[in-house]
């Protein structure tokens, strides 16, 4: 019985705890600090990136941006720098860090080990050899 007991508490604290940590991917950009941090586990970094950006509007590709100035004729680059000069710092930076994230997610993927570790210098070198 005390097994039983002991058992049911830990797993509602364990269950506790991850939903502690996956609102607070959803309130801070914890993913640029993981991108940053080569021990990392990949797949954190991917659950925080998607939990952060779950209920936000996630920012335009170039090649969005490009196509809707197209379309309204605006051929120059001012119009493109207006256009992000109007939008908060804030959100500038995190244009430039979600974009940054998905180049890094992408050119990473293949030096993910199964349980999510990253491969170090050393051993892509050696890979490389």
């Amino acid at each position: 019985m005390k097994y039983f007991l002991f058992c049911t508490l830990l797993f509602f604290s364990i269950n506790l705890s991850a939903n502690n940590k996956d609102k607070s991917y959803q309130k801070f950009p914890y993913w640029i600090q993981m991108m940053e941090d080569p021990k990392c586990n990949y797949f954190e970094a991917i659950k925080a990136f998607d939990l952060f950006w779950k209920n936000r509007k996630r920012p335009l590709e170039e090649k969005e941006v490009l196509g809707k100035i197209a379309e309204e004729s605006i051929t120059d680059d001012k119009a493109l720098s207006r256009r992000l000069k109007k939008l908060p710092a804030e959100s500038r930076n995190l244009t430039f860090q979600y974009k940054k994230f998905m180049y890094w997610a992408e050119m990473i993927k293949p030096y993910v080990q199964e349980d999510g570790s990253i491969l170090t210098e050393e051993q892509i070198q050696k890979i490389n050899k």
